[in-house]
């Protein structure tokens, strides 16, 4: 869901200059706010340094897809796990 908040927040960038003029102001976490961040990403995207709004965007999508990746890894399970808990499992094995 991150992404498409940040795809929002930058297609926004175009027609709306109050987002770039609140980055210049340091008030980049309002912003943020008003979509769909998780607290993480929101708490990367305040440290990020950068020298103009542009680099921001170019940060942020590293970060949100750093993220992403994170999260998505932690959801498919090991190939040497198992698909199903131990629990579940034939005790002798079987040929699929």
């Amino acid at each position: 869901m991150s992404l498409k908040a940040l795809n929002q927040l930058l297609g926004r960038s175009t027609i709306d200059p109050s987002v770039i003029e609140a980055y210049e102001e340091g008030r980049i976490d309002d912003l943020l706010a008003e979509y769909d961040f998780s607290p993480e990403i929101r708490r990367e995207l305040r440290r990020a340094e950068t020298d103009n709004f542009s680099q921001f965007a170019a940060l942020a999508y590293q970060v949100v897809e750093a993220f992403t990746e994170a999260r998505y890894r932690m959801q498919i399970p090991s190939p040497t796990e198992g698909l199903q808990p131990e629990e579940f499992q034939a005790d002798e094995e079987q040929v699929a």
